[in-house]
């Protein structure tokens, strides 16, 4: 990827933690680029180090080995007051919101500004300007404890523009809200990447956030990156065992389940045959009945996808048949093992 078209450029991202028993290293050499003006997702199961790579993204954590590239900037070379300047082109937006209680949502807006050295009427002007377009022009009065989960989380964002920055760095920023909120939240982001082209990543442990936003997604594993690839690409055919998971089983963990069930596929399709009669019409041509386990769809940037788990009969000759019978009917069948 050339430069130009590179936002975020991270070579050799090691990160260690000193412990009483010694050193913990959760980082083991992370290479990315991000594209300016995209949506980029890095998820993660439970301490895969998805935290941490973000916060070493803006230097919050700092490297203990590698550079960080901001814009063609190299963030890791520069000194406190300029990584400080640096800084303000990276707004960064919380699980729980981080915002001042004791300010009304007009001055938690305020208040990087403020710290930039701007004028306060100037500062008040684009603070309602800004809480204007997330929805919230007639709260500007309100205190964090007078709003909901959501328009918090609203505040927030109008506080991560308020420095007109490059890149949004979104940490877990729907984990905290309810399905219908988390709707609205990232449709707000999907707007503001489109109207102001700003590079947002997406730190997050669901599946389902990273289908419904990004445009490319990073798998991280271990402290490493497993796979990356688009969302469609790697919803379609993960190619790793850690993305298996999180598409097949949208990263919960199957510890407590016994057994391995055998002959199961994972069956693939879009909107061109979502309407068809796939599985009945392959079992009356094929003379057989399948044990349909699991099933949903997922609306991955305009396009309807989904996917069944599915578990075939015994009989090798009448499997084959039926997995041929799917593929020449153009959609994705691949053997999966299903807990």
């Amino acid at each position: 990827m050339e430069q130009q078209d590179v936002m975020i450029r991270l070579s050799g991202i090691k990160k260690s933690f000193l412990q009483k028993k010694g050193t913990l290293e959760i980082l083991h050499g992370i290479d990315l680029d991000i594209k300016k003006g995209e949506i980029f997702g890095i998820i993660g199961m439970s301490g895969a180090g998805k935290s941490t790579l973000v916060r070493c993204i803006n230097l919050l954590e700092r490297p203990t080995e590698g550079q960080v590239y901001l814009d063609g900037q190299e963030l890791t070379s520069l000194s406190e007051r300029d990584l400080r300047q640096a800084r303000r082109s990276m707004g960064m937006i919380f699980q729980q919101f981080q915002l001042l209680m004791q300010r009304t949502a007009l001055e938690n807006v305020c208040f990087p500004m403020e710290i930039a050295g701007m004028k306060k009427e100037k500062a008040a002007q684009k603070a309602k300007e800004l809480l204007e377009l997330v929805g919230l022009g007639e709260r500007t009065e309100s205190y964090p404890s007078q709003l909901s989960g959501g328009q918090k989380q609203r505040v927030a964002i109008a506080r991560a523009l308020a420095t007109n920055p490059k890149v949004l760095l979104c940490d877990e920023a729907t984990s905290a809200l309810d399905p219908n909120t988390t709707a609205g939240v990232l449709e707000l982001l999907k707007d503001i990447n489109k109207r102001f082209g700003i590079t947002i990543v997406v730190i997050t442990h669901e599946m389902k956030v990273i289908q419904e936003i990004c445009h490319r997604v990073a798998i991280i594993n271990s402290g490493l990156i497993a796979e990356i690839g688009s969302v469609e690409e790697i919803f379609q055919v993960p190619k790793t065992q850690a993305g298996k998971e999180l598409v097949f089983h949208e990263g919960k963990s199957r510890e407590g389940y016994k057994g391995h069930m055998p002959h199961c596929y994972r069956v693939v399709f879009d909107e061109s045959n979502s309407n068809e009669p796939l599985l009945g019409s392959m079992m009356i041509e094929c003379n057989g009945l399948v044990n349909i386990l699991a099933g949903n769809t997922r609306n991955i940037d305009g396009k309807v996808y989904g996917q069944m788990m599915i578990q075939l009969p015994e009989d090798k000759e009448l499997r084959e048949k039926m997995i041929a019978n799917l593929r020449a009917k153009q959609v994705i069948v691949e053997e999966v093992e299903y807990v």
